[in-house]
């Protein structure tokens, strides 16, 4: 799934959130699931439920959705101000995609650069809508990325209780939000210079004197958003890793140790970036991944300090 996919069906629950309201929410969500219920019953023929009889048989199954939302119901309190940060983040998204519609034809031309000779052509009308809509949101999410890193601290802020958790919120205020935007770009940039001009050529010789490149233009956005932002994305992870180990969640000897395990992952997530998995491309994905995770062991060593009571390889 792209990473616009992926960002669709969160920013649905989020829709939902905001549009219900955090009291609506999960009653909102009871009603679906019974209508959904009684529908099946109908198609089998027995009489429909009651919600009151809905929620005595779902809790007697124990059913995980139940589960989750009598979790919903108990937590309208942080929901409510959830969906205040939520709305400071959409505020935040609408000036990006303003700021993207108007700029669009130039971000595309910028995208469709590294392609280099290749001829684009779309098959159905609404192929360039949908392209534009891709393109703007992308943007939109990346310039929101400040305010949501912003935003998700301060929801997290309350929930800090001991010196040093206060102390790693500090250090994450002033030194983390700059670096996750640094570390974005820098990965955005390695995509677009460096990944970009070597995959592209290569998958456009793939079909030699059998057959002329003819890329369609929806397809073609979509793959270079994908590589765009799951790249970005993959490198914050010496970021994470740093934040672990002054956590003192995770030791940079217990990174160290587990490498071949961060390798098989890497592999996994080169798998799904790429288009192919020929060695060429999968090599080109895994290796700055890989030099990333071992960037992260280095930058982890610095700040680590052992939860009290912790051993040292914990």
């Amino acid at each position: 799934m792209s990473f616009t996919g992926v960002f669709g069906l969160v920013l649905l629950g989020i829709i939902a959130l905001s549009l219900l309201g955090p009291s609506k929410l999960p009653r909102g969500l009871e009603e679906l699931w019974l209508m959904i219920t009684n529908f099946r019953r109908s198609q089998a023929e027995t009489p429909p439920l009651t919600i009151e009889q809905a929620r005595r048989i779902w809790s007697e199954s124990e059913s995980p959705f139940y589960g989750l939302i009598q979790i919903l119901y108990g937590a309208v309190e942080h929901l409510v101000e959830l969906r205040t940060r939520i709305f400071w983040v959409f505020g935040a998204m609408i000036v990006g995609a303003i700021a993207a519609a108007v700029f669009v034809n130039q971000i595309l031309k910028f995208l469709v650069r590294p392609a280099g000779e290749v001829q684009m052509i779309f098959l159905r009308p609404v192929d360039m809508v949908w392209v534009y809509m891709e393109v703007i949101l992308s943007v939109a999410i990346v310039f929101a990325l400040p305010m949501i890193a912003y935003q998700t601290l301060m929801f997290i802020r309350p929930a800090l209780e001991s010196e040093q958790e206060i102390a790693v919120f500090r250090i994450i205020g002033l030194l983390g939000m700059p670096l996750v935007a640094i570390f974005f770009v820098l990965g955005l940039a390695f995509a677009y210079l460096i990944m970009l001009p070597a995959m592209l050529p290569f998958l456009q010789g793939t079909g030699g004197a059998i057959a002329k490149p003819s890329w369609e233009i929806r397809a073609y956005y979509s793959f270079v958003l994908t590589v765009l932002m799951w790249i970005g994305a993959a490198f914050e992870t010496p970021l994470v890793e740093t934040l672990l180990a002054r956590l003192g969640l995770v030791s940079p000897k217990t990174m160290t140790r587990q490498w071949r395990y961060a390798f098989v992952g890497i592999a996994f997530v080169a798998a799904a970036i790429t288009p192919t998995v020929d060695p060429f491309n999968m090599a080109l994905v895994m290796g700055p991944l890989l030099a990333l995770y071992f960037l992260g062991i280095g930058m982890a060593r610095a700040v680590y300090r052992p939860r009290p009571g912790a051993g040292s390889g914990s």
